[in-house]
């Protein structure tokens, strides 16, 4: 699912968005959602840093005594640099002030009608999906960790494994490049993260994209990077039926 933010100080034309956006996604039958409306940059801060990413933000661009929407979304994008920025505004051209920003913005909605909004969403929203759908298998992905109290939104294909350790609750992160530490467990990515990711072993998730070979007779998987995971006898026994399976098919 792509979270949805509405970030807009007018309660009137908060409520009017949250009602637009949710019907259009209902009518794409996109994998978008939940649709989350507040009133200040900074409740969309702290939301924002706990969810997965890319997301999708429909931004205000006056917020009165408070954050621009501009520098909201130049916060936003250090957080989210795929994300997608759908400004909305009562001004005219904002096009310049963005590219100079480098904000990369998706689309400008001009306050209005409710029928001349909802056209304006459901282009934005389809082009989303379409990029999103034509986007390779994986790019773009990001598993969102909670360190301490930062919260990292990790590339997935920077993955290689997920490692139980020892004590309870606690894993460890294998990266290209970086290992880190936290509180989580395996059941947790297993289902996030979906069937991109094999659990070869009760105490380990590992990235299939990164898998070089699997050699059943050492009970050992092999990752492209040079390391390896254990195989159980359990995965080992559902590896074999899956590679028997797609040998009859292919026969």
């Amino acid at each position: 699912m792509v979270p949805v933010y509405i970030c807009d100080d007018e309660q009137p034309v908060r409520e009017q968005l949250r009602k637009i956006v949710s019907g259009q996604i209902m009518i794409l039958g996109s994998d978008m959602g939940p649709v989350r409306a507040m009133g200040t940059p900074e409740e969309l801060l702290e939301l924002q840093r706990q969810d997965t990413v890319p997301a999708i933000y429909f931004l205000d661009i006056d917020f009165p005594g408070q954050t621009s929407g501009l520098s909201l979304a130049q916060k936003l994008r250090r957080y989210d640099p795929r994300g997608f920025i759908i400004f909305i505004t009562a001004h005219g051209d904002l096009a310049f002030e963005t590219f100079r920003l480098r904000l990369e913005a998706l689309d400008y909605i001009v306050k209005g009608g409710f029928d001349a909004m909802s056209l304006r969403v459901r282009d934005c929203l389809s082009s989303i999906q379409d990029r999103l759908r034509d986007e390779p298998s994986g790019q773009g992905r990001y598993c969102t960790l909670k360190l301490f109290d930062t919260v990292r939104h990790i590339p997935v294909d920077d993955i290689l494994y997920f490692e139980a350790l020892g004590y309870k609750h606690a894993l460890r992160l294998h990266m290209v490049g970086e290992l880190l530490e936290f509180n989580s467990s395996l059941d947790h990515f297993e289902g996030q993260l979906g069937e991109g990711f094999w659990r070869c072993h009760r105490g380990f998730l590992v990235n299939r994209s990164h898998i070089r070979l699997v050699r059943l007779k050492e009970q050992i998987v092999e990752l492209d990077t040079g390391g390896e995971c254990p195989l159980s006898r359990k995965a080992k026994a559902a590896y074999r039926a899956q590679e028997r399976k797609e040998a009859l098919k292919g026969g």
